[in-house]
């Protein structure tokens, strides 16, 4: 993995590492023995087709995959169909020998699972020739349905022939802009999990297409409709970046790791800490893992780091305290934990977890045992009361990039009683134990994951099925035309609406 060239070997290792866990949720198992029912377990393990041939990798990626894939029967994936679907593409790629056929077909075929913590390997230079065009504006589907030009190029054609800011899009090529969207090609983006995430996509990628491709469209401007006819041209995806959350919230560890080139503002510090005006205080999570983000040889704590600013804030005696976990990439579920225990005064269940064990074939559930083997220890994993503790209002910021262990923070501020989530749009809805993967020809890793976190029931919690799952958010912060034009200028609407609520409760 290539990082920026000041990057230092250290920091490159903690990154490495980090890519066995990012966008997952990790149960702890170091440190204790693990025993599901009477049998040893094994971890699923990855497994290199790479020197396969394409057909041949493909039949044994869908053997294994629909085979430990966690969610099959609470999704309802139906392996025969896709199977049936894809096969044979990947056959006629083959014959072929079009390697773009067989990535667009393999692509797509991974992209069918409406999780997550499923991933292909992205290849930008495929990728530019469907996605590298835009018109010169980028969308935003609001609140009330309506569908808008949230930012229109100054110096672009579609500026040139009267469209601005605002323009509600009517018709693409003719067509009502509803049905446009329903036909959108979304496999380039990451796997949505949630019916509401999968149509932000649809308008994300509604303004991408191939260079040169033409496009009338018919907007609305105060009631008056015109038109503009407009060629995609390369752009470096500039459209894509005036769009929520891109716009207002970085993401630069993410691409940090996903080797995005020139990734924009990654943190230098895993937690970040404000007494903002009115004397709320904010905190900023990145991630529930440890990172030498500073590449100084040492690691600090991220809980230490929480804590830390915790006990600041309850010397300040704050009025409430804001969490900011939107694009946060998730970790480890026992640093969740620690952290929801600084706002709870009992103990509470965050999960119990199910894993898929390839010694027995079957399902079984995961439980703690005594390292000297002599008693059990409860199952499950606890949310256990610890100082510094912090009663005051709290209000989780989230969003659709807050995934995997992010969403079992997000999980445990919304049952506080007086804790609220707030943002646009709900969590990820991808809770998964995840880690499983393949390796495919033509450098292609596809991962998913291989374990379920259960409530109290002993039902899923958090992943989506049928388009719902995730941690909405208890208090919405409406899309409106003005709020997507702000946010297109960078400005953080949710942040004041959340600033907003706490001083309404303080009153």
């Amino acid at each position: 993995m290539s990082m920026k060239a000041s990057c230092t070997k250290a920091f490159l290792m903690s990154i490495s590492l980090l890519t066995m866990v990012l966008f997952l949720t990790v149960y702890p198992i170091g440190g204790l023995a693990v025993a599901f029912g009477s049998s040893a377990y094994q971890a699923p393990v990855p497994e290199d087709f790479s020197g396969l041939s394409w057909r041949e990798a493909f039949e044994r990626l869908h053997g294994k995959f629909s085979r430990e894939y966690a969610f099959t029967d609470w999704k309802r994936i139906n392996w025969p169909v896709l199977y049936a679907n894809f096969k044979p593409r990947i056959d006629r790629a083959q014959a072929s020998k079009d390697f773009t056929a067989y990535y667009r077909a393999l692509k797509e075929y991974v992209h069918s699972i409406p999780d997550g913590h499923v991933r292909m390997t992205a290849i930008r230079d495929i990728d530019y020739k469907y996605i590298g065009g835009g018109f010169g504006f980028s969308a935003t589907k609001l609140s009330n349905g309506k569908v808008i030009a949230n930012w229109v190029d100054e110096i672009s054609e579609a500026y040139a022939q009267g469209m601005r800011p605002g323009a509600e899009l009517i018709e693409w090529n003719g067509q009502p802009i509803d049905e446009v969207l329903d036909g959108v090609v979304t496999v380039f983006g990451p796997n949505a999990a949630t019916a509401e995430d999968t149509v932000n996509q649809r308008v994300c990628y509604l303004t991408r297409a191939p260079i040169n491709t033409r496009l009338s469209v018919a907007f609305s401007i105060n009631g008056e409709r015109a038109g503009a006819t407009v060629v995609a041209y390369d752009d470096n995806g500039l459209s894509l970046s005036k769009i929520y959350p891109i716009a207002v919230v970085p993401d630069g560890l993410r691409e940090l790791i996903l080797n995005v080139d020139n990734p924009r503002n990654p943190p230098q510090s895993m937690v970040e800490k404000k007494v903002l005006d009115g004397n709320i205080g904010y905190i900023k999570i990145w991630g529930e893992l440890d990172i030498d983000l500073k590449s100084e040889g040492k690691t600090p704590s991220t809980l230490g780091l929480f804590r830390a600013a915790l006990t600041e804030f309850n010397k300040a005696k704050l009025k409430g305290l804001i969490v900011d976990i939107r694009n946060n990439v998730g970790g480890f579920d026992s640093m969740a934990a620690d952290m929801l225990a600084s706002f709870y005064q009992e103990e509470v269940l965050y999960e119990y977890v199910k894993y898929f064990n390839p010694n027995t074939g079957s399902w079984e559930y995961y439980r703690n045992v005594d390292p000297a083997g002599k008693k059990p220890i409860k199952p499950g994993l606890y949310i256990r009361p610890v100082e510094p503790f912090f009663g005051g209002p709290v209000i989780a910021l989230i969003n659709s990039k807050c995934v995997s262990t992010c969403e079992g923070l997000a999980m445990g501020i919304r049952n506080l009683p007086h804790g609220e989530t707030v943002g646009f749009y709900g969590t990820n809805g991808s809770f998964g134990m995840a880690g499983d993967e393949a390796l495919m020809p033509g450098g292609l890793k596809i991962t998913w994951p291989f374990g379920q976190s259960l409530d109290k029931n002993r039902q899923v919690q958090l992943d989506s099925r049928e388009g719902v799952g995730g941690v909405s958010p208890s208090i919405r912060t409406p899309m409106t035309k003005a709020a997507a034009l702000r946010v297109a200028n960078g400005e953080d609407v949710e942040l004041e609406h959340a600033i907003a609520i706490i001083n309404s409760l303080a009153r």
